[in-house]
């Protein structure tokens, strides 16, 4: 134990292996036993006190006081022995048989003992002489005790046995041959500097002191140099009890049953001893000693075996092999160490065999379990090196064998505290924690380390792994707390191929993570690796890894496209793992290669059961081939979506994020996807069958549950800024929408081929435009608008609706083949109207019903029907109102598409106040005005006939009737007018409602007129009044000219005539409040009156009476003056006003 001395530091390590040594040299070994279990023992661990000679010697190993007092008691008893000796040998009868000494004879020596030790006393039991055949003369002494006088024994011997030279004694001279001692009892003590003393005994201060145990045996030479001790060769002890104090660990250990046999031939000297102790394990630790030297030189080989030695007792006791003392484990081996002729320690040559054990530095840390271990190394003193030509370990994590260099680099109070070594290690195989069905094989390593031994510290300053024609550099450090293992390990490698990564990474390390790699990294080449282990206790483990990688193809989703040729990072922080491109394209079923530059995986956890991962999209490519990317067979967004994959074409850019659980199979539901996409250069004929849809840009957002697309563009030539939606869940239809603005212009008429009149709109408009769209159905829509900025002209209805004024639009239909218009409503000034449009399969106009159009003239349903491209459409009106004073009607052809025809069928025709048309039946044509004819009733009465024809921009009317009586009466102008025929002419002039009319009446009969009753009244004509009431006036012929406005008539100039009466009659007649202001002439029997017609106006008689009328129809009131019959015809103007202008030939 601790035959290495004093440590030093500095050197490098010597050259060359170890010697081995064989168990066989352990043999006979016996027990001792360790006192305390090996525990510390502060009270016995202590060293004795010493003398003030022994704190100021100078030599490294001398004798002492006690030591001369030891050595003395030893010759005493010898000397006494000896005479006693010679005195028996007289009897020679007496050999072979034991002789006990008598009581005289034992208080001689007593005596003599006492002399030699002053102070001391010397007992002893029994006293026994033996001559044996051949004349060898042994004394034996029993219980053997030295003490104080008066005090307790200080030293204790069972035997003492002593065979001495019989020549030599018949010459006078004493020379002990054979010594043999039993019960001896020694304390060795290792005091805190690394210097030894000896004593016998507990109590006794050390007969020797020294440097090394080594040094303790040139105290023999003293010994055995003496004349007396010339022919010892033997001494022998058995039995022996032997207690270690070590200072510096302040522990003690008690040994028991021990044996020592010291043999001398010549100059020479052999030393064998053994011991056994018990350490408190379930083994025993057996040591066996051997020492080599000469007499007179200190020049010696001294040897060391032992079997079953706990690793931090041998750590404890060299400092060669304090690096042993992490270990928990029993040690079997040998150590071998020379003492050069001057003095100075040699290399320490160290063969071990380590039995199972495990690395655990204190208690606290977690062991690190191995099978077996050995080493062979060499420890030279001068430099504080150990070369290692072998260490190898043997365990269910590693397996290896090393070669190496250590030096101790720092010393505490002369014992080593760190070392630093420099290793080569080979035959490498791996399998830490039991991991690996197959262990791992690596094929060597480099390593350079700093090892602190209190505490625990392991530091690589690199560790070079060859693996493959590659390498991976580690450093780091491993170190024991109080709670346990902190280790922080770094690593880097060049390049690495993932089937090597594969085969490195356990199966049951972060497992879902590497079935992931396994089942979807087909192929890479991984560069750059770098690596990280972290442990703290009570923390979590923390791993990281980082890679770069090229030429890799990778699945990052089930049933998606392969990711191939990509290259990127990829790091495991913790628990999240995360891969990023920097190139890489997929190639989906249609649209070609999308670039995928700046996708990413990520495992958030990579200890959540099942594991979550992430997909972070970043793609560009095709439209078709993004949308045929999210169409694979575990998103299906174009399916659900009811849509094709080549819906539109140009380029696509698309972030997702998509969270999917590793695990098969993957319930669908379990997958959640969110994207945004950036369109660009969208054209399309897919959106909107039979129209081609442009874009520059529009946005796309996806999810889980919803798809849309959106952004500003045109159809046809119509812009547009919609938004198209979709659901994804329970949409077995693929319903959809659309919802923006359009552009309501001309343009959209014709986009949509409304076939309308070229001018029908000027300017544009935005319009709230919402399409519903499904499977196999025509898309439904809906298209709201202020239709402010909108100019729009109905020529057919005479409005037209200024750019300026604001109206209320709703269009709703579907977009089928053809368009279908379910719904049309416009509520506009001066126009309203709602009904619905059919188109014919080309897309023109088929049929538009309105319910209802109202206009300022209009109130009625009207229905339009196509009649092919280019041609105005047919136009009925089968119900309703036409009020033609508040017509705004244009009848003049633009020459555009043309005319058309017209039918009417109005339930009234209102042509002035209180004189209407019904039962209005009339077929026109437009074609460069309205023209034809038609049939009606004068206020539901008096049936009529016309015709209309164009003039001068409007419609001029010509009705007859064949009982225009009837239609006077029907007019409410005179009731009871019968019979005649009547020819009335309207011609449109000034503003709308306003027409010249002339009107011609033959042969009407007038009865009960109260007007012209009062008339004939007034000039007392009995017979007139009589005719009246009776078969009524005759007139043979009635004219007018006279002007009609909304208003008012204005009877330019009217006659009746007849053979009783002639009258004339100008003014003016409110339709409103049906108040006439008329004047005239009034000529009694017209017949001879009427001949100064010539003279005077038609109507009017050589004798004629002037007059005013006023009132109503109904209660007239009349003027005449009588007078004016005296005045002939021509001065009869002075007596009445000026009649209303005649009418202007330009107005027809």
């Amino acid at each position: 134990m601790a035959l290495d001395g004093k440590t030093r530091q500095g050197g490098q390590a010597a050259q060359g292996f170890a010697p081995r040594r064989s168990r066989a040299e352990q043999a006979d070994q016996s027990r001792m036993t360790a006192s305390e279990n090996n525990q510390p023992d502060d009270s016995t661990a202590r060293p004795a006190p010493r003398t003030p000679a022994r704190a100021t010697r100078t030599k490294p190993a001398r004798r002492g006081m006690a030591a001369s007092m030891a050595w003395s008691v030893l010759g005493t008893l010898l000397v006494l022995s000896v005479i006693v000796g010679l005195a028996a040998a007289a009897l020679l009868y007496a050999v072979g048989r034991p002789i006990a000494a008598p009581d005289w004879l034992r208080d001689r020596i007593e005596t003599r003992a006492a002399e030699a030790l002053p102070g001391m006393q010397i007992d002893f039991s029994d006293l026994v002489l033996t001559v044996d055949t051949g004349w060898a003369p042994r004394i034996q002494l029993r219980d053997v005790t030295l003490r104080e006088i008066g005090g307790p024994p200080m030293m204790t011997l069972g035997d003492l046995e002593v065979g001495v030279s019989g020549e030599a004694l018949l010459r006078g001279q004493l020379q002990p041959g054979r010594i043999t001692l039993s019960g001896a009892r020694l304390t060795l003590r290792r005091m805190a500097d690394g210097t030894f003393d000896l004593a016998f005994g507990d109590a006794l201060p050390p007969v020797e002191q020294a440097a090394s145990p080594a040094a303790l045996l040139e105290g023999l030479d003293g010994l055995l140099n003496q004349p007396r001790f010339a022919g010892l060769t033997v001494i022998n002890a058995d039995n022996l009890g032997l207690r270690y104090e070590d200072a510096r660990t302040g522990r003690a250990w008690q040994v028991d049953g021990g044996r020592v046999e010291l043999r001398r031939n010549g100059d020479d000297l052999t030393l064998r001893g053994d011991v056994s102790l018990l350490s408190g394990y379930d083994y025993a630790t057996s040591l066996s000693l051997n020492y080599t030297g000469h007499i007179g030189t200190p020049e010696a080989q001294i040897g060391l075996s032992f079997e079953d030695m706990t690793a931090t007792d041998l750590a404890s006791q060299s400092g060669a092999l304090a690096w042993l003392g992490v270990l928990r484990a029993p040690i079997s081996g040998a150590m071998r160490l020379s003492v050069a002729p001057d003095g100075r320690l040699g290399p320490l040559s160290v063969a071990l065999q380590i039995g199972a054990g495990a690395v655990q530095p204190n208690d606290q840390a977690e062991p690190i379990p191995f099978e077996s271990a050995r080493t062979y190394l060499t420890y030279t003193p001068q430099t504080g090196q150990l070369q290692f030509d072998d260490l190898s370990v043997s365990s269910k994590w590693i397996t290896a064998r090393a070669e190496g260099r250590a030096t101790i680099a720092e010393l505490v109070n002369g014992w080593p505290a760190a070392l630093l070594g420099q290793f080569r290690i080979l035959d490498i195989t791996a399998n830490p924690a039991d991991l690996y069905e197959t262990p791992v094989q690596l094929e060597e390593a480099l390593v350079d380390l700093r090892l602190k031994l209190d505490p625990f510290e392991l530091t690589l300053g690199q560790m070079t792994l060859f693996d493959r024609g590659q390498r991976l550099l580690l450093d780091g450090r491993v170190g024991v707390g109080a709670a346990g293992w902190n280790v922080a390990v770094n690593g880097s490698m060049d390049a690495v191929l993932p089937e090597r990564v594969l085969q490195l990474w356990p199966e049951r390390l972060v497992p879902n993570t590497r079935t992931w790699v396994a089942e979807n990294l087909h192929s890479a080449r991984l560069h750059d690796v770098q690596l990280g282990y972290r442990r703290n206790p009570g923390a979590e483990d923390r791993v990281y890894l980082g890679f770069g990688f090229d030429s890799a193809n990778v699945t990052y989703a089930m049933e998606m496209p392969l990711l191939a040729d990509a290259a990127g990072q990829a790091t495991l922080t913790g628990r999240r793992f995360v891969v990023s491109a920097t190139e890489g394209t997929l190639t989906p079923p249609q649209g070609g290669p999308l670039d995928v530059t700046g996708t990413s995986f990520i495992i958030p956890d990579v200890n959540r059961r099942p594991t979550p991962a992430q997909v972070r999209l970043a793609v560009r490519g095709q439209i078709t081939g993004v949308l045929s990317m999210l169409d694979s067979p575990n998103l299906r967004f174009m399916q659900k979506a009811g849509r094709p994959v080549d819906l539109a074409a140009g380029m696509a850019e698309v972030t997702a994020l998509i969270d999917l659980p590793l695990q098969r199979p993957m319930p669908i539901e379990a997958l959640r996807f969110s994207a945004s996409a950036r369109l660009s250069d969208v054209e399309s004929s897919a959106i909107m069958p039979g129209r081609i849809l442009r874009a520059a840009a529009m946005e796309v957002q996806a999810d889980t549950s919803s798809l849309s697309i959106g952004g500003k563009g045109q159809i046809g030539e119509v812009p547009f800024d919609a938004l198209w939606r979709t659901t994804l869940r329970d949409n077995p239809r693929g319903q959809s929408t659309v919802e923006g603005d359009v552009t309501l212009s001309q343009a959209f008429a014709d986009e949509f081929r409304l076939s309308l009149p070229p001018g029908t709109f000027s300017g544009a408009a935005q319009g709230q435009i919402r399409l519903d769209l499904e499977r196999d159905r025509p898309a439904a829509f809906r298209l709201t608008s202020d239709m402010a900025g909108l100019g729009l002209s109905v020529p057919v209805l005479g409005w037209s609706l200024p750019r300026a004024t604001p109206a209320t639009l709703e269009v709703a239909g579907t977009l089928g083949t053809p368009v279908a218009v379910d719904r049309i409503t416009l509520d506009a000034p001066g126009l309203t109207l709602s009904g619905a449009l059919d188109l014919t399969a080309d897309g023109q106009l088929a049929t538009a019903r309105f319910d209802r159009v109202r206009t300022g003239w209009l109130d009625g349903p009207v229905t339009l029907t196509g009649r092919g491209a280019g041609r105005s459409p047919a136009v009925a009106v089968n119900a309703g109102s036409v009020d033609l004073r508040r017509s705004t009607l244009s009848t003049s052809s633009d020459g555009g598409q043309g005319g058309g025809p017209l039918e009417l069928a109005l339930d009234r025709l209102v042509i002035s106040e209180g004189i209407a048309l019904t039962d209005f039946r009339g077929q026109f044509d437009t074609t460069g005005g309205l023209d034809g004819r038609f049939s009606a009733q004068v206020n539901g009465q008096a049936p009529v006939v016309g015709r209309v024809v164009p003039m001068n921009g409007r419609s001029a009317v010509r009705i007859q009737s064949d009982n225009a009586g009837q239609v006077f009466a029907a007019a409410g102008l005179l009731k009871q007018a019968r019979e005649g025929a009547m020819d009335l002419t309207l011609r449109p002039t000034g503003g709308p409602g306003s027409y010249n009319g002339a009107l011609l009446v033959r042969n009407v009969r007038l009865r009960d007129a109260p007007a012209l009753a009062a008339l004939i009244n007034a000039v007392s004509v009995v017979g007139l009044l009589e005719q009246m009431n009776g078969a009524g006036l005759h007139f043979s012929d009635v004219e007018a000219d006279f002007l009609l406005t909304p208003d008012q008539v204005v009877l330019r100039s009217a006659s009746a005539v007849g053979a009783s009466l002639g009258v004339s009659m100008d003014g003016y007649y409110n339709l409103a409040r049906k108040e006439m202001d008329f004047q005239g002439v009034f000529s009694p029997v017209y017949m001879l009156n009427g001949i100064g017609s010539l003279l005077t106006r038609k109507g009017e008689g050589l004798i004629g009476f002037t007059y005013r009328l006023g009132g109503t129809p109904e209660a007239p009131r009349v003027q005449l003056n009588p007078l004016s019959a005296l005045a002939p015809g021509m001065l009869r103007e002075i007596f009445r006003r000026p009649p209303p202008a005649p009418l202007d030939p330009a107005d027809g």
